[in-house]
């Protein structure tokens, strides 16, 4: 009990969860009524899956898998295509994608250190818009893969336009992360660090 109140005062704490509480809805929405009028090459970037990427980045995976099912859920409602696809793909691919760009967490990074193994950490900004990019890849792939077993002759306009999406997609993260992540990590402070001071004797 006494480790939930001290993360509720936390610095940064309830600034943090708003904006998540608010990212998902406001991606939904602009989603579904705002992106099909933003269309270049003919291809629809895939808002969901940046905010997918980015709650994954910025808060880790069990958020990321939860945005997944958020909106995997309600594509599945109000805006059907192929029947379960949406509720399964979601949150499936946001869970399996997360192992490789998520934050490592506490524990791992003391097992690394505690190993002595060294591993370099990509920059977050760069894992957002990979996360979204390979998450939308997967998509597409399922969608090309389902289209050629319902018995439709592929073409490459099929490739060209799941190709399209995913450039598409990675372009629009790196702005939308640009604008959301200083809002869900506030401004950076500077923490204090001791230097080792080289310590003098005096004889008198």
């Amino acid at each position: 009990m006494k480790a939930f109140f001290r993360r509720l005062l936390r610095p940064g704490f309830f600034r943090k969860y708003l904006v998540f509480v608010l990212l998902i809805p406001l991606g939904y929405l602009t989603q579904v009524c705002v992106m099909p009028y933003f269309h270049p090459f003919g291809v629809t970037p895939n808002l969901l899956y940046i905010n997918i990427a980015i709650v994954t980045v910025a808060y880790g995976r069990l958020q990321g898998l939860w945005a997944g099912l958020i909106y995997g859920f309600l594509m599945e409602i109000m805006v059907p295509s192929i029947t379960f696809l949406n509720l399964a793909l979601y949150p499936i691919s946001s869970l399996f994608v997360s192992f490789a760009f998520a934050d490592k967490s506490l524990r791992r990074l003391q097992m690394d250190r505690a190993m002595k193994r060294k591993s370099r950490e990509i920059p977050a900004l760069v894992r957002t818009v990979l996360c979204a990019m390979v998450n939308v890849l997967v998509y597409e792939t399922v969608n090309v893969a389902y289209i050629y077993l319902q018995g439709t002759d592929l073409t490459f306009r099929h490739f060209q336009r799941a190709i399209w999406c995913v450039l598409e997609t990675g372009l629009l993260s790196v702005v939308v992360a640009l604008m959301v992540r200083p809002l869900i990590l506030g401004r950076k402070r500077e923490e204090p660090v001791l230097k080792n001071q080289p310590i003098v004797f005096s004889k008198k």
